[in-house]
């Protein structure tokens, strides 16, 4: 057979290597809603700043009464209200006349269409009642004003998704419904979830616990009491905050770890930090003097709370340890998580584009070896932007792994790599020892 001839000395070919999006996952957390918002159920938008809200939320309710007896002022609704009794939750009285009625309040259910909440001054008899918020609607906006709080005043703005799941009778059946909208998401769709505080309760602590293996990667951000820490032991899933008692009824003070948790974005010049002990802007910190008591029953149940550094001589508000509730570092899981997104993400790309390279990403000694390249890679930079403080990756051998696993070879399935990851941690508590010595003349 003749060879054709050109008069071409070299001929080129190009191949294509598509660079992939980096992983967003670690950046993204929604508040949850259950029938706050105009959203459809089970959609969700992302809010960039706090006036974007505004746009989703639904139009205030009607009340029917208000009435003023012993400094507490008790609201009847002109349809049930949608939480179980004794529960509390955020509200604002609009348009109600005498206007001594209107503000914001942390009220409590009291009834299928009731609620109370305090005012120390006696408006009057009322004669219009006016309207009130949605239970959802007070917690979202609380949350976006502690959040957006953070973002101004730190210089790093990010934002938040919100995620309606639909309006649900109770509590407890709000949280089945978010944990139904989470099993019927995956792969993942958010790392973080903050939730309101009228969810604190052992349902909660329950659904949280699905994602408390050293493998999940979903985060819960619940508001809490200091007696309640004790329905999240030992769930690595969970950042508890336990709000001071003197928060204003603006404040949602879960949204600072929040926050805190998605603006971490680790580069070789922006490291990953211990999340303890950073500032916190927009709410009110927890008083000092005679809470010494409640400071350690939160923090030996490695719960969170917003103090001050005037051990230090500074006066800003910051996060008391922002530790999961399983004893850990916030950072420390973080940087675990980090390197097992960005292993994987790299992992799965290599492959794809081995299969439209040439010469081609085989399974075959050289194949694992290219692999082990690239996971390498992501240990190293896993080190340099201090997500963990060593990671040591290995593989086993083509030869060991095909003898011990003939079947595997066929199917094309390599389970040989694996990773020793130690992560990064903070200073939390320092012992400084001193020997005051006296000399003797």
């Amino acid at each position: 057979m003749a060879t054709t001839q050109t008069p071409t000395i070299v001929n080129e070919t190009t191949v294509v290597t598509v660079a992939p999006t980096p992983s967003q996952l670690q950046q993204s957390g929604a508040a949850v809603s259950a029938g706050g918002t105009t959203l459809a159920t089970g959609t969700y938008t992302y809010i960039a700043e706090e006036s974007q809200l505004a746009a989703i939320l639904p139009a205030p309710l009607t009340l029917t009464s208000l009435t003023w007896a012993s400094e507490v002022v008790t609201a009847t609704a002109a349809g049930a209200i949608g939480l179980s009794t004794g529960q509390t939750f955020t509200v604002t009285i609009a348009g109600a006349v005498p206007t001594g009625y209107n503000g914001t309040y942390t009220a409590t259910v009291t009834g299928t269409d009731t609620f109370t909440f305090p005012l120390t001054v006696n408006p009057g008899s009322e004669t219009s009642p006016g309207t009130y918020t949605a239970p959802y609607v007070g917690f979202l906006q609380n949350a976006a004003t502690t959040f957006f709080a953070q973002s101004n005043s730190s210089g790093s703005p990010i934002g938040f998704y919100v995620l309606e799941i639909g309006e649900e009778s109770t509590a407890s059946a709000a949280i089945t419904a978010l944990q139904a909208w989470i099993t019927a998401n995956t792969p993942q769709q958010f790392y973080a979830y903050l939730v309101p505080a009228s969810w604190d309760s052992a349902a909660l602590n329950t659904m949280t616990g699905n994602y408390s293996s050293p493998s999940g990667q979903t985060y819960f951000f619940p508001t809490t009491t200091v007696s309640n820490l004790s329905f999240y032991a030992a769930n690595k899933a969970v950042i508890a905050t336990v709000p001071s008692p003197t928060q204003a009824s603006t404040e949602h003070q879960a949204a600072v770890p929040f926050y805190n948790w998605l603006v971490n974005n680790p580069s070789a010049s922006n490291k990953l930090a211990p999340m303890a002990y950073r500032f916190a802007f927009g709410v009110t910190p927890w008083v000092q003097q005679g809470n010494a008591t409640n400071f350690q029953n939160i923090l030996t149940a490695f719960g969170t709370y917003v103090g001050t550094g005037a051990e230090g001589g500074i006066s800003n508000a910051c996060l008391f340890r922002a530790q999961t509730m399983d004893g850990s570092q916030s950072n420390w899981w973080y940087g675990v998580d980090w390197f097992r997104i960005q292993s994987k993400q790299a992992l799965a790309a290599a492959v794809i584009n081995g299969s439209n390279q040439n010469p081609p990403l085989e399974y075959d000694q050289p194949g694992i070896n290219s692999l082990l390249s690239v996971l390498q890679n992501v240990a190293n930079s896993a080190v340099q932007f201090g997500c963990d403080l060593s990671v040591t990756v290995t593989a086993q051998t083509f030869a060991a792994y095909t003898t011990a696993n003939p079947d595997n070879y066929q199917a094309g399935i390599y389970g040989g790599f694996a990773a020793t990851v130690v992560g990064q941690n903070g200073f939390l508590t320092l012992t400084f020892n001193i020997d005051a010595v006296q000399f003797v003349a």
